[in-house]
């Protein structure tokens, strides 16, 4: 690999997980209610974030939700990691 490049088939390995892992995230939130595709999930995720703090979850709610949050974390480490590689980022 030479700086900023990789090869065709790893590019779209990357880019295959980050797409299954958009896809859990946004299974997740729908999940939990979250059904506006017009906001990106960051947003969506913060804004379900802060609504939920508010309420009492009965169990069900509180695994969806701690599955969305590690699945937001690992959608958010692959970002960093292979989109913006030697960012601040990196330990995110």
């Amino acid at each position: 690999m030479q700086a900023g490049r990789v090869e065709a088939s790893a590019a779209l390995r990357t880019i295959r997980t980050a797409r299954l892992r958009s896809e859990k995230v946004r299974y997740l939130l729908e999940a939990l209610a979250d059904k506006d595709q017009t906001m990106p999930l960051s947003l969506r995720f913060q804004r379900l974030s802060r609504q939920l703090e508010k309420i009492t979850l009965d169990d069900n709610k509180t695994d969806l939700f701690s599955q969305l949050t590690l699945a937001v974390h690992d959608l958010n480490l692959l970002i960093a990691r292979e989109f913006y590689p030697g960012s601040d980022n990196d330990d995110a």
